[in-house]
């Protein structure tokens, strides 16, 4: 499979250059070699498929050899993400990215051990670009700010459908979905010590609806993937 690299200005046609981040692990990690075919993508639907015609030390020129557009998910698909721990944080983005999210909020729980650093919303944007070229997406997942739990609870009427995962819910999500067509869903994941009663009470005034995926519980940094994955399917969008 081709290597896809990220570039903000993707032309239709022509001679494109990379430089910067993209063109160094291009050219060190990568190796790329004149002649070879890689993919592009400016993240927004957007993709080429390109022939390299120069290689440099800091840049590299392909020539775009053909262009499509790939539609957004026919679903809005936004996973509101509970903090994780710090090690964890990184592994959480770049699943949700690979599942398909379309927008992830980051949510400082009640039960949240990660802290929201300074550099945090960088690094998440960082890192959702990075599993954006691995799974060869043509669109960027957007990272929001961080939310607290009231401004969580007002973004829920944004969205046809609102869903907090919880293992104690009786409410079974494939069966809950069989007759849904939101045009956006809304998925909720809480921290590694759970979602309080306060907390759920709260999302749930605010039209959200309590579901389970099944016995197994889910590390908070795998729920939201593992969510998406049913979601999607449940939804025919799998």
């Amino acid at each position: 499979m081709l290597s896809l690299f990220l570039i903000e200005e993707l032309p239709n046609s022509g001679v494109v250059e990379i430089e910067g981040d993209e063109a160094k692990h291009a050219i060190s990690a990568l190796r790329v070699k004149v002649d070879e075919e890689i993919s592009l993508t400016n993240g927004r639907g957007l993709k080429a498929l390109g022939k390299v015609i120069h290689v440099g030390k800091k840049n590299l020129s392909v020539e775009i050899q053909k262009t499509s557009f790939e539609a957004k998910n026919p679903i809005d698909l936004t996973v509101v993400q509970a903090l994780t721990k710090g090690d964890r944080a990184r592994e959480t983005i770049e699943l949700l990215t690979e599942a398909g999210v379309n927008r992830v909020i980051p949510w400082s729980a009640q039960r949240s051990i990660g802290v929201w650093k300074e550099d945090a919303f960088e690094k998440w944007i960082t890192w959702s670009k990075e599993a954006t070229k691995q799974s060869r997406r043509s669109w960027l997942p957007e990272i929001e700010m961080l939310h607290n739990t009231n401004q969580v609870s007002a973004a829920i009427s944004n969205y046809d459908l609102a869903l907090i995962f919880e293992e104690s819910s009786n409410r079974k999500l494939s069966t809950f979905l069989s007759e849904k067509k939101p045009n956006s869903v809304l998925i909720i994941i809480g921290p590694e010590g759970g979602i309080t009663d306060t907390e759920a009470e709260t999302f749930k005034q605010a039209g959200a609806i309590s579901v389970v995926m099944g016995n197994p519980v889910f590390r908070s940094a795998h729920a939201g993937a593992a969510a998406l994955a049913a979601v999607q399917t449940g939804l025919n969008i799998w």
